[in-house]
Order: structure tokens, then C-alpha cells, then sequence
């Protein structure tokens, strides 16, 4: 299964559209940490989000954390919801301080309702969200964790990693909590994941840092353990 990548809103729609678009809104900042929206929140503000990286995930029993996505700089968040009308289906925090442009659902509809392309990217961003969604839901039946554990590190390098000379990615500041949230696993489970891959040769790791010294390999031991 391949990792579908996702062109942010921002880089699609063009510089004048976008223009438009923050004219409707408003720029706030936020911290690490801050929660920008909860799940079950009424339909509301869309945010674009202008720099910085917010988490966007649902909580399950126990109070238990499951990350959907890690979104940057273009993406939009809370347009399903202002667009269904519906109540938010996943709450967001900021893991790397930055701002957004806030827009109101109102404005937000009439924007995209005068702005054919902007309507069709957004149709085409929730589309592929869905598909990523339904490939999430197809791994975590049929591929062991190791495997979901390689294909998020491939997906954090090629979206946020510091790629060198050498090939290798290093991606920092983020942590084996959010790796094992991202990938429904135990913290354990995943410290053996990656224990496996650094003995393999394929990753090193530190303090909030994974380096990937393959991605390559990295791509192709994944596979071979998608086939067993």
C-alpha cells in the first residue's frame, strides 16, 4: 500500500485566491500545547493553518489519544465540518507553536462558492483524507505494527524531515509517544519496532530525533514485511 501524499490547500489555489481567503479571516497565534478545537464542538471556523504544526486526533476509551494527521504550513482543518454543517470529528492541538488564519464557516462557504477552484481542491483534499482514512483503517487489520511504524517515519520524513546529502532524513522534535499514537500501538510495542529497524542498519535514534539513515531500504524492508 502506498503512502498518498497530500498537496496542501494553500499551494493549490493559487496566490490571488489565497489572498482572498485570508481577507476573510483572521490571524491569531498559538503555543505548543494549545488545543485549537475539540471533537463534538459545534460546526464553526475553518483554520488555514499560515506556520507551525498542529496534531489532529480523537480521543478514545480511557481517555487514550489516536493522531489522525500532523498538518502544517497551507493545510486547512475543520472544513468538513463548515461545510457539513456537522459537529467537528476530531479535536486539534498545536504541537509546534505558529498561527492560523481563522475563517468563518459562513465566509468560508461563500468563498468556496464564488471560487470554483478552491471548491474543487477542497473536494479534492477531503477525498484523498477519506481514502488516507480508509488505508488506515485496511493497515491496521491486515499489516503488523512494524510495518505501520515504517510507513509514518517515511511520511513524517518526506512532510517535515531535514533530508542531507547522503539521502538520509533527519526528523526532529518528534517524539515515540506520537509514533505510537499515530500507529494505535503501545509505547513498548513500538520501542521494539524501532530497536529492530536500528538493528537492521535503517534508523538511528535520540532525544525527540529519528534519523533514517536509508529511506530506500527503509521503503524496501517494509515491504518485504508486508508480504509475510
Amino acid at each position: 500500500m502506498n503512502y498518498i501524499a497530500e498537496t496542501s490547500f494553500g499551494a493549490s489555489i493559487g496566490p490571488e485566491a489565497l489572498s482572498q481567503l485570508r481577507a476573510a479571516g483572521t490571524r491569531k497565534r498559538f503555543k505548543p500545547g494549545d488545543l485549537l478545537f475539540m471533537e463534538g464542538e459545534p460546526d464553526g471556523n475553518v483554520l488555514l493553518v499560515e506556520s507551525g504544526i498542529v496534531n489532529v486526533f480523537v480521543t478514545a476509551e480511557q481517555g487514550k489519544e489516536l493522531i489522525l494527521g500532523i498538518y502544517g504550513k497551507g493545510e486547512l482543518l475543520c472544513e468538513m465540518s463548515a461545510l457539513g454543517r456537522e459537529p467537528k470529528s476530531a479535536s486539534g492541538r498545536a504541537r509546534r507553536g505558529g498561527c492560523v488564519t481563522e475563517i468563518r464557516g459562513d465566509a468560508f462557504r461563500a468563498f468556496v462558492g464564488r471560487t470554483p477552484a478552491a471548491m474543487t481542491h477542497v473536494l479534492s483534499i477531503v477525498q484523498l483524507r477519506l481514502r488516507r482514512a480508509d488505508q488506515a483503517r485496511l493497515s491496521y487489520l491486515s499489516d503488523d505494527v512494524s510495518v505501520r511504524v515504517g510507513r509514518t517515519l517515511l511520511d513524517w520524513g518526506a512532510k517535515y524531515g531535514d533530508k542531507h546529502a547522503d539521502g538520509s532524513i533527519k526528523i526532529h522534535n518528534f517524539t515515540r509517544k506520537e509514533l505510537a499514537q499515530s500507529v494505535a500501538a503501545s509505547e513498548k510495542t513500538v520501542d521494539d519496532v524501532l530497536t529492530s529497524v536500528s538493528n537492521a542498519g535503517l534508523l538511528k535514534t535520540g532525544r525527540q530525533l529519528f534519523h533514517l539513515v536509508d529511506p530506500g531500504r527503509l521503503s524496501s524492508w517494509i515491504l518485504e514485511k508486508s508480504r509475510r
